[in-house]
C-alpha cells in the first residue's frame, strides 16, 4: 500500500482472509462481512479483531444496531441477527435472498426478505411482514424516520407503513431496480437500475424523472447526509447530480476521475463523508481518493482532491467513522486499512 501526499497517514491494517462485501462503521465498532460469510468485528481505534463469526454461505450486507450490541447479517440464503456480546447467532429469515437489512431505530430492524419485507425487533423477534411483491426486493430504505418504507422491486417503487393496515403507494416504473435510496428528508427516492438509467421519484407526488445515457447497469445510489448532492456509478466515472432547489432537472452533473483521467477505470465502492460534501471513491485499479463535490463543474471532470490510497488490488468497500476523520478501505485481498485525514484535507 502507497499512501500519497502529507494529508493522509495509515492507521492500521488487519488481514481477514476473506474478501469483504460490506463494511458497516459506527462509533465503537466496525463490521466487516466477507464473501465466504465470515464476520469480524473491528475496534477503530486500534484495528484490533474484538468479535467474529461465521455464516454458511455468502454475506452480502451488515448493519449495525445504534447501540452497536448487534449486527444485522444478509445474504443469498437468508437473515441473521447477531449478538456480539454472547455471540449468539438467530435466525432471521431461512432459505430466501435477503439483499439489505436497514435499522430505523435500535428496535425496529427492516429487512429484505425474498420477495417480502420484514420487521423484527431489537430482539428478532416478528413484528410485521409485507404482502408479497412482484419479484425478489432489492433495496430498502427507510423514509425520512422510522414510519415509512420505500421498497424497491421489479416494476416500481412502493412505498409502504410497515404495521398493520399501514398504508401503500405504488410508484411504477417497468424496468428491473437494482438499488434505492432516498433523501434524508425523504422528499426524493432514487433507483439504479438494470437498463442503465436513473429514475427519480418524489415522495410527495407522482414527479417522476429520468437520466438515461449511461453505458452500463447502475447498482449504486447514494445521498449525502444534506440530501443536496447524489452519486452513482454506470460509467468509468462517479456521476454526482445537484438535487438542491427545485431538483436536477435541467442539470448535468459532475464527473469525479481519477488521477489518470484518460484511463478509464471501474467503480469498486463510494461513501459520503458525514458531515461534508465530500465522497470517498475507491477503484478496481487500487486508486482510493477523495472529491470535494463544490469544486466541480457540472459536465465537467473533477479530479481528486486528495489520494488516500494506491493498492495493489480491488477496492471493495469503503466506511467512514462517523466523525470524517479518518475512513476504512477493504481491499479484496482481505485486508482492511484505515487512513486517517488531517483536517484541511477534506474540508
Amino acid at each position: 500500500m502507497t499512501l500519497v501526499g502529507h494529508q493522509a497517514t495509515i492507521g492500521w491494517t488487519v488481514d481477514v482472509a476473506d474478501a469483504p462485501t460490506c463494511l458497516a462503521m459506527s462509533g465503537g465498532r466496525l463490521v466487516i462481512a466477507g464473501i465466504e460469510g465470515t464476520v469480524h468485528v473491528i475496534a477503530p481505534g486500534s484495528g484490533a479483531v474484538v468479535a467474529q463469526t461465521e455464516i454458511t454461505g455468502r454475506l452480502t450486507h451488515a448493519a449495525i444496531r445504534p447501540t452497536e450490541d448487534r449486527v444485522a447479517l444478509t445474504g443469498p440464503f437468508g437473515g441473521w441477527l447477531w449478538t456480539i456480546e454472547d455471540d449468539s447467532l438467530r435466525p432471521l429469515v431461512d432459505r430466501a435472498w435477503c439483499s439489505v437489512a436497514r435499522w430505523a431505530t435500535d428496535r425496529r430492524l427492516a429487512v429484505a426478505a425474498g420477495r417480502h419485507v420484514d420487521l423484527f425487533d431489537e430482539s428478532g423477534d416478528l413484528l410485521w411482514r409485507s404482502e408479497k411483491f412482484p419479484s425478489t426486493v432489492t433495496d430498502i430504505s427507510w423514509l425520512g424516520g422510522r414510519h415509512r418504507l420505500a421498497v424497491a422491486a421489479y416494476g416500481g417503487v412502493h412505498i409502504i407503513e410497515p404495521r398493520e393496515h399501514g398504508t401503500s403507494t405504488f410508484m411504477p416504473f417497468t424496468g428491473s431496480l437494482l438499488a434505492i435510496c432516498s433523501s434524508p428528508n425523504g422528499r426524493w427516492i432514487v433507483s439504479g437500475n438494470q437498463d442503465a438509467t436513473l429514475q427519480v421519484f418524489r415522495s410527495d407526488n407522482d414527479t417522476r424523472l429520468e437520466m438515461e445515457g449511461y453505458p452500463s447497469k447502475i447498482s449504486r445510489v447514494s445521498f449525502d447526509s444534506t440530501g443536496r448532492f447524489l452519486a452513482n456509478d454506470g460509467a468509468p466515472e462517479v456521476s454526482v447530480w445537484d438535487f438542491g432547489g427545485a431538483g436536477p432537472r435541467g442539470r448535468a452533473p459532475v464527473l469525479l476521475v481519477t488521477e489518470a483521467a484518460d484511463q478509464p477505470d471501474t467503480i469498486g465502492a463510494f461513501a459520503w463523508q458525514p458531515d461534508a460534501a465530500v465522497l470517498a471513491v475507491g477503484w478496481a485499479s487500487g486508486s482510493c481518493n477523495t472529491y470535494r463535490i463544490l469544486d466541480g463543474i457540472p459536465g465537467k471532470p473533477l479530479r481528486p482532491s486528495t489520494v488516500l490510497a494506491e493498492l495493489d488490488t480491488e477496492i471493495s468497500a469503503l466506511a467512514w467513522e462517523p466523525g470524517g476523520r479518518a475512513i476504512a478501505i477493504a481491499g479484496s485481498d482481505g485486508v482492511v486499512r484505515q487512513v486517517e485525514l488531517s483536517a484541511g484535507s477534506h474540508r
